[in-house]
C-alpha cells in the first residue's frame, strides 16, 4: 500500500483556498472584462506546470523540499498584500524621484504625469504627441526611467520574493531546517508565482480594454507576459533562493545585496530596456511599441535577459549539486574507516 509524501498535509481552510481561490479570481476577472476573464486562466498555467515538477521532486526526496501549505499561503499573501503593499511602495518612490528630478510643482512635472497616466495614444492630437515626444526625448525621462526600474521595481520587487526566504530560515526547528537544502527555492518560487499571476492579469486586462485588441497583439502579449515574463520572475526568484542556500547552507560569504543583488540588475534592466523602448517611439512610461524596427531589438534583448537568468540558475544549481556530491562522498569515506 503506498503512502502519500510528506509536505502535502493541508488544513481545510488551505483547501478551501485551492478550491475555491482560482474560479473566484477568473470569475471576478470576467465580471470587470470578459474578455480579460476568458484568457486569464491561461495565467495560471505556470503555477499548475511548477506544482507538477514540485510533486515530482518531492517523491524523491520530501526531507529536503518546502512544505505545500506554507507554499500556498506564500503564494497568496504575495498576490494580494505582498503585490499591493510593493504597488504602494512603488508610487511613493516614483512620486518623490519625479518631484526630484523635474522639480516638484513644475508645469513639466505635471505634463509627465498627466502624459505618464495614459494607456493609449489614440486620438490624441499632433500636439500633445509632440509634448510627449519632447518629454519621452528629455534626460529627466531617462533618469526618472532608471530610478523606477532599478530602485521601485527591481529592488522592491525581488526584495518581495526574497521575504518568504526569510520565513523559511526561521521555519520549525533548527535540526529540521538543515535538511531542508532546496526549501528557499520552494517558497521563493510560490512567491514569484503569485506576483506574476496578478501582473499578468493585469496586462492582460491592459491589452483587452478599454477595446478588445487583435489577436495578433492578445498572442504576443501572452508570449511577452505569460512565457517571457513569468520565466523571468521564477529564473530571478530561483537565482535569488539558490545564493541564499550557498550563504546559508554551505556557508559562502555572502552579503544580503550579494544574495539578491544579480536578480535586482537581472530585473532592473528588463523593466529599462522596455521603458527605454517606449520612450525611443516618443512614448512617456509604457506604450508598447508598434514599430519593428524598436519592438525587435526590445523583445531580442529581454529574451536574451531572462535566458542570461536562466543560465546562471542552471550554474548555481550544478554547483550545489557539486558540493552535495562531494559531501556525500567524503560521509562515505568516513563511514568506510
Amino acid at each position: 500500500m503506498s503512502h502519500p509524501a510528506s509536505n502535502t498535509s493541508l488544513s481545510l481552510s488551505a483547501r478551501l483556498l485551492c478550491y475555491l481561490g482560482p474560479p473566484s479570481a477568473i470569475l471576478l476577472t470576467s465580471i470587470a472584462s470578459p474578455p480579460t476573464g476568458l484568457l486569464s486562466s491561461l495565467a495560471f498555467l505556470p503555477t499548475a506546470f511548477l506544482y507538477k515538477k514540485w510533486r515530482e521532486s518531492n517523491r524523491k526526496d520530501p526531507s529536503g523540499r518546502g512544505e505545500l501549505e506554507p507554499m500556498i499561503w506564500t503564494y497568496t499573501a504575495t498576490c494580494t498584500l505582498g503585490i499591493t503593499s510593493v504597488a504602494l511602495i512603488q508610487m511613493g518612490i516614483a512620486k518623490a524621484a519625479s518631484a526630484l528630478i523635474f522639480g516638484s510643482g513644475s508645469v513639466m512635472n505635471k505634463d509627465f504625469w498627466t502624459e505618464f497616466g495614459r494607456s493609449t495614444i489614440d486620438g490624441l492630437t499632433g500636439e500633445v504627441l509632440t509634448r510627449r515626444a519632447h518629454l519621452a526625448s528629455s534626460w529627466q525621462n531617462w533618469v526618472f526611467n532608471g530610478a523606477l526600474m532599478f530602485v521601485a521595481a527591481g529592488l522592491g520587487e525581488e526584495t518581495l520574493k526574497y521575504l518568504p526566504i526569510a520565513y523559511a530560515r526561521r521555519r520549525g526547528m533548527p535540526e529540521e531546517r538543515q535538511k531542508r537544502k532546496r526549501a528557499y527555492v520552494d517558497y521563493a518560487l510560490a512567491g514569484a508565482l503569485g506576483f506574476g499571476l496578478v501582473e499578468n492579469i493585469g496586462c492582460l486586462y491592459a491589452a483587452c480594454e478599454p477595446k478588445l485588441e487583435a489577436w495578433p497583439k492578445l498572442v504576443l502579449t501572452l508570449f511577452e507576459r505569460v512565457i517571457v515574463g513569468q520565466i523571468g520572475h521564477i529564473s530571478m526568484a530561483a537565482l535569488t533562493a539558490l545564493r541564499a542556500i550557498r550563504r546559508d547552507y554551505y556557508g559562502d560569504p555572502l552579503s544580503w545585496w550579494g544574495v539578491v543583488g544579480p536578480a535586482v540588475l537581472y530585473h532592473g534592466t528588463f523593466d529599462y530596456v522596455a521603458l527605454s523602448a517606449s520612450a525611443l517611439e516618443g512614448n512617456v512610461g509604457w506604450i508598447h511599441p508598434s514599430g519593428l524596427r524598436i519592438m525587435a531589438p526590445m523583445l531580442g534583448l529581454c529574451i536574451g535577459l531572462v535566458a542570461s537568468s536562466v543560465w546562471q540558475v542552471r550554474q548555481e544549481w550544478n554547483e550545489i549539486e557539486d558540493r552535495d556530491r562531494i559531501i556525500r562522498s567524503s560521509e562515505d569515506e568516513s563511514s568506510e574507516k
